[in-house]
């Protein structure tokens, strides 16, 4: 249909209730089909009335233009088991199928991205805040997530003075960080503590203070740390010259914070990046709706470097990835491997999928609904009964919280590192996280549950790097396969083939990881050598 369909939204209001969104929708259409009492709001699945106040009047000038105000509302209960991240759109339907789709601007009057939200809503009962965004392409997105530290207008204000404090200090700094500035327990830590170890006097890490990896630290390492929500960290986040993580810089201060002055320190590429990855990422195609920010010239800094494991995971990125160079990567391996052991006693069967984006709203809502909670089922039951008291689950750190809450928290362990878990596995079940890497690197043996791939697959808009030709353990499409993979793979040696394949993935095996990407930081003068 050639409709022309201006959105000009003017107020939005988020109570305990409903979204309310308000503005004005002008329909351009010479041939005067569209009934705009049926077009709708449509949001993932869910589609919503839109009602226009006012009777239409065509020919009375300013009369007209008030008959074109419209008011949508969308109830809590819709849309808190949504996605996190919701773009709404204006949709027109003929005989069921959609005919005009429309996305909504944040500002009508500007293309330029100026990191603008609105108020955040938190709801305590529900552990969730909503709020109304502006994306990188000005499009209106509905954010729904957990609780953050700072939707506290105290960490608000307390953010915006670092940020205006910071236009007159010097950005000298390099700042250290793991998911969501919680962590201390992967590459991060252990470069950091390789730099601290060298004599390097302007490198910090950002942590938790009640975590309980640091409380342990010699002072050496102590001296450096930043707590999370401190004005310091606030203050060396907007004064880092470099940012080193295994996440993205968004993770540095808190992940989806909902504050400009942070957002737009992010996206400004005013800083130099290293991106030292959580896992290595041979696993779902970078090409996939939810990989944008790995992708150059989606979500990655323009000037980042890339820690990677090999030449097959560079050409990854090279190939899916956007715009990369050869020069844009560290083939050095992960820092973390350096560190990796495992146990002789090692007997354990750990069960660890990734999460999946598209249920996470509705594992905070109720993890029991879920079908990734039913996929935890599915695994457990297909355990042999004589090995039932060696299982321990390891959900993804996103959903864990959600899952302790039934009654598969018996084989959850709590306040143990993941380091320490997969010191004692001897068989990893997944699906697609990267932590197949890390327990096949340390001696266990990998089942991949691919049950629901296909499905999965769709859902990320993409395919995996692994196949039936190079994956490095048996793979499971149904619970019988999975029993016997077991049986045939506990307390056995890694088999030679596996072996092969692996290495072709991950090519280092020498604990010198670290030693190789300080070389290049320092040859590309990311660090300074210390005299």
């Amino acid at each position: 249909m050639k409709v022309n369909l201006i959105n000009i939204r003017m107020k939005t209001t988020i109570t305990d209730k409903e979204i309310i969104l308000r503005g004005f929708l002008s329909i351009r259409d010479r041939k005067d089909n569209i009934d705009r009492n049926k077009l709708k709001l449509l949001i993932n699945e869910d589609e919503f009335d839109v009602k226009f106040p006012f009777r239409r009047i065509k020919n009375i000038r300013g009369l007209a233009i008030l008959s074109n105000y419209y008011i949508v509302r969308i109830p809590i209960e819709k849309i808190i088991t949504e996605n996190i991240h919701n773009k709404p759109f204006f949709i027109y339907k003929k005989d069921g199928k959609i005919v005009l789709k429309r996305s909504l601007r944040y500002n009508v009057f500007s293309n330029e991205n100026k990191f603008l939200s609105s108020k955040v809503k938190i709801l305590k009962d529900k552990n969730t805040s909503i709020y109304i965004r502006q994306s990188a392409k000005n499009r209106l997105i509905i954010t729904v997530r957990n609780i953050n530290g700072t939707d506290n207008k105290k960490e608000q204000l307390k953010i915006n003075f670092a940020f205006y404090l910071s236009k007159i200090l010097p950005k000298r700094k390099i700042i250290m960080y793991e998911k969501n500035s919680i962590r201390y327990e992967e590459s991060a830590s252990v470069l950091y503590e390789k730099l601290m170890d060298l004599g390097y006097k302007n490198v910090y890490y950002i942590v938790n203070k009640d975590n309980e990896k640091i409380k342990n630290l010699a002072e050496i390492y102590k001296k450096n740390l930043i707590y999370k929500y401190t004005f310091k960290h606030y203050l060396y986040f907007f004064t880092a010259k470099t940012f080193i993580g295994t996440e993205s810089p968004g993770h540095a201060i808190e992940l989806r914070t909902a504050n400009k002055h942070s957002a737009k320190r992010i996206y400004s590429n005013k800083f130099n990046y290293v991106f030292l990855q959580h896992g290595v990422m041979y696993m779902v195609s970078l090409d996939a709706d939810g990989r944008s920010f790995f992708r150059k010239g989606g979500g990655m800094p323009r000037n980042a470097k890339i820690v990677v494991s090999s030449d097959e995971e560079k050409k990854h990125f090279m190939e899916l990835g956007g715009e990369y160079k050869d020069t844009d990567f560290y083939v050095t391996g992960l820092p973390k491997f350096d560190r990796s052991i495992r146990n002789k006693n090692a007997d354990k069967i750990v069960i660890m999928p990734t999460w999946r984006p598209w249920e996470f709203n509705l594992l905070r809502v109720d993890a029991k609904d879920a079908p990734y909670y039913k996929m935890l089922q599915d695994i457990i039951s297909s355990i042999p009964k004589e090995y039932k008291n060696k299982i321990v689950l390891l959900p993804h750190p996103l959903v864990i919280n959600n899952i302790r809450n039934t009654k598969l928290k018996k084989h959850i362990k709590d306040n143990v590192s993941y380091d320490e878990i997969l010191r004692d596995t001897a068989v990893l079940i997944t699906d697609y996280s990267s932590i197949a890497y890390d327990a096949f690197y340390r001696g266990a043996n990998v089942i991949f549950w691919w049950k629901e791939k296909d499905f999965c697959m769709k859902q990320y808009n993409g395919h995996l790097m692994l196949n039936e030709n190079n994956v490095f353990g048996p793979v499971c499409y149904k619970s019988g396969d999975l029993t016997k993979a077991i049986k045939n793979t506990y307390l056995k040696e890694q088999g030679k083939d596996n072996v092969e394949k692996y290495r072709k993935i991950v090519e280092f095996h020498d604990n010198k990881n670290t030693e190789r990407l300080i070389e290049y930081l320092q040859k590309d003068k990311i660090l300074k050598k210390v005299k």
